[in-house]
């Protein structure tokens, strides 16, 4: 077990509802996120987006990273970090988590900040929570028959929402998924009920607890093709 009960107890007792800060991102460090995705070793996941990936725990710190590291602390106040990536993506991402096998990070926030879309779209976190290791959810499906299962990167498959923190047990609600999440097979979110369902817009940014479950909307219904943007990954310092 990644983590004991005791332990799982005092993240999800800091669990808190999701927040968009509106307007808030300087145009300056805008900019330089950019430039940072643009001009940073990619890499092409086999899962389908490109990334560019920010370790601060054991990477030299560059300007950029202190600008932005500052500028969230306002907002979340004192945190480590232990993971962070830029996403460059053409499918709206799926069900899952972020967690870390390698650090055991204490979870504190992720902070997502849009950088570049061509139409406001939406995000959402769920009520639910993983608290043993890094995951995506595929409940009800079988890895022997689809193809895309197969293809994991980081996060493995839970083949099982019943082992989720708070399952709900029941049916997920069709009119939500049917306007937000066609992109995933509505099996795959029964025993989840919502927590927010935001909107995803440059200058903003999207705060939540890093324990919880979440995803994108399916921009693709509405004409968008990609978005790039950045997560950051916070932990409480022991």
């Amino acid at each position: 077990m990644l983590r004991n009960n005791e332990t799982k107890q005092e993240i999800l007792s800091r669990l808190e509802p999701t927040k968009v800060i509106q307007n808030c991102l300087p145009k300056t460090l805008h900019h330089k996120l950019l430039d940072a995705y643009w001009t940073g070793d990619k890499n092409q996941k086999n899962t389908g987006p490109i990334t560019v990936d920010y370790f601060p725990n054991k990477m030299e710190h560059t300007d950029w990273w202190l600008e932005v590291n500052e500028f969230i602390t306002e907002y979340i106040g004192d945190h480590g970090c232990f993971a962070s990536n830029f996403y460059h993506v053409k499918h709206p991402h799926v069900l899952h988590n972020d967690d870390s096998i390698r650090w055991v990070p204490r979870l504190h926030k992720t902070v997502v900040i849009p950088l570049e879309i061509s139409a406001p779209t939406n995000f959402a976190v769920f009520d639910q929570c993983y608290l043993d290791g890094p995951v995506k959810l595929r409940h009800g499906g079988d890895p022997n028959k689809n193809a895309e299962m197969r293809n994991t990167y980081y996060n493995q498959n839970l083949l099982d929402n019943s082992v989720l923190i708070n399952y709900t047990g029941v049916e997920f609600d069709k009119d939500t998924w049917t306007k937000y999440f066609t992109h995933l097979p509505y099996e795959r979110f029964y025993g989840l009920s919502v927590e927010s369902i935001v909107t995803w817009n440059p200058g903003d940014i999207i705060i939540f607890d890093t324990a919880r479950i979440h995803c994108a909307s399916n921009f693709l219904q509405h004409g968008i093709t990609e978005k790039i943007g950045y997560s950051i990954f916070t932990n409480l310092k022991v």
